[in-house]
């Protein structure tokens, strides 16, 4: 394992420095559990990670999601996205089958009027709660938004500059949204330590040149750091980058992650160059075990790739389905996948057992 995601860090740091004993005691007892998992066949610990995709509706227009346009399809077709209580459930569910965090995102999560009080219910459960945006409504409702006992939150950055993240996300205007968003962020934090404030970019040719001023940028902007992920073709005909663009956009990433301002690890940062190779996976994933997805719709994924292509392991209520033989079976089919370098799973794939002590004859190159 070659460095935590900072992330992950934090949790452990938080933990450490008020004195909760307990917490790091459960989170070492989880990380056993989670790298049994694969042996025994069966979850020994809850998901570290329990996303709630609350919309697919979005205020932008990327190039790389078509999450809006099956909103619409959804609503022609009659479909209704789950209400308040349905929610409220979802994550009752999460706290039984002992999730760890709750990532709230969508679309943009900004749109759901009730995304307050499901924030302030995942904190009410114990529920590290955790916010995906990409800054929409964020500089007006800072205050409102850490009053809602959020731990973190990240906003989408894919550019240093208005032309590079406009064209990305199709809409201008988008680029002065996201900053103004962390300016107001740490304003309404002011001298404490939470919420993390993290800019996400996805990496592709597009922007890779721009790697090391989109970190830059954000952080003059309020950011604590800037976490990274490389564009994943889940159909859209992404253009492909040449190895001298991707060496050099390393480089930059490497010096900023010594500088502490970049949130993957450097074991996630060595893995870009296979990604934009178009290469597989060569970890063992626990997705299945380590991670779990409700959409608005109530269907549940292993993992947020299968939420992007769309194959669910099945329906809510949550809880029985992720005790139930169905999601076992998903599981075992999933066992030898490497299609992906998703951060979030990727990651806690580097933090858990590899190689000689990765599950037999599972890893493939």
């Amino acid at each position: 394992m070659r460095k935590l995601r900072r992330q992950y860090t934090d949790i452990l740091r938080d933990r450490a420095l008020s004195g909760d004993v307990a917490a790091l005691v459960n989170h070492g007892l989880r990380w056993v559990g989670t790298a049994l998992s694969p042996r025994a066949r069966r979850p020994l610990a809850g998901p570290a990670l329990g996303t709630l995709l609350v919309t697919y509706r979005c205020d932008l227009r990327c190039a790389v999601c078509d999450l809006p346009a099956r909103a619409a399809a959804r609503r022609r077709a009659g479909d209704r996205e789950l209400d308040t209580d349905a929610f409220r459930a979802v994550l009752r569910d999460m706290k039984a089958i002992r999730v760890a965090g709750v990532g709230f995102t969508g679309g943009e999560p900004m749109l759901r009027d009730d995304l307050f009080e499901l924030l302030r219910y995942a904190t009410r459960l114990g529920l590290h709660a955790h916010l995906n945006s990409d800054g929409f409504r964020v500089a007006e409702n800072a205050d409102a938004l850490l009053a809602t006992g959020v731990r973190s939150i990240n906003l989408s950055l894919d550019g240093a500059t208005a032309d590079v993240h406009d064209t990305a996300r199709r809409r201008r205007g988008s680029f002065d949204i996201v900053l103004a968003g962390f300016r107001a962020l740490r304003a309404a934090r002011g001298p404490r330590r939470t919420p993390q404030l993290t800019a996400v970019t996805v990496l592709s040719a597009r922007n890779l040149h721009q790697a090391g001023a989109v970190v830059r940028t954000a952080v003059e902007a309020g950011a604590d750091r800037v976490g990274v992920i490389p564009v994943h073709d889940f159909g859209h005909g992404e253009e492909g980058v040449d190895e001298a663009a991707v060496h050099a956009g390393l480089e930059e990433l490497r010096a900023l992650h010594a500088e502490g301002l970049v949130d993957n690890s450097t074991g996630y940062l060595e893995l870009l160059p296979r990604a934009f190779r178009g290469e597989p996976s060569p970890l063992f994933c626990y997705a299945p075990f380590a991670s779990v997805v409700v959409d608005c719709y109530g269907s549940v994924y292993p993992c947020f790739p299968l939420m992007e292509r769309d194959e669910p392991v099945g329906q809510i209520p949550l809880a029985p389905l992720w005790r139930s033989q169905r999601y076992a079976e998903e599981r075992e089919r999933l066992r030898s996948c490497t299609a992906c370098l998703w951060n979030c799973h990727t990651e806690m794939n580097l933090a858990l057992p590899q190689g000689a002590l990765a599950p037999a004859h599972e890893v493939r190159a």
